[in-house]
């Protein structure tokens, strides 16, 4: 693996983190690419929840 990318709700009621320990417990997706040198997992994509409906969201990198 070599990216983790977060979809981060911008407007909702608590704050979120841009790490899998989010207090919210982000979806974990891989994704795959199929590359001249096969198929394989080039990133970690996790979907954070909103409390509430949100209207903004964010794709952002992971924080170290």
């Amino acid at each position: 693996m070599s990216r983790f990318v977060h979809v981060l709700p911008m407007d909702d009621v608590i704050p979120h983190e841009g790490t899998p320990d989010c207090v919210c417990g982000p979806y974990t997706e891989a994704i795959e690419l199929r590359a001249p040198n096969g198929p394989g997992p080039v990133a970690v994509l996790y979907r954070h929840y909103a409390v509430i409906p949100c209207r903004d969201w964010e794709a952002a990198p992971e924080v170290s």
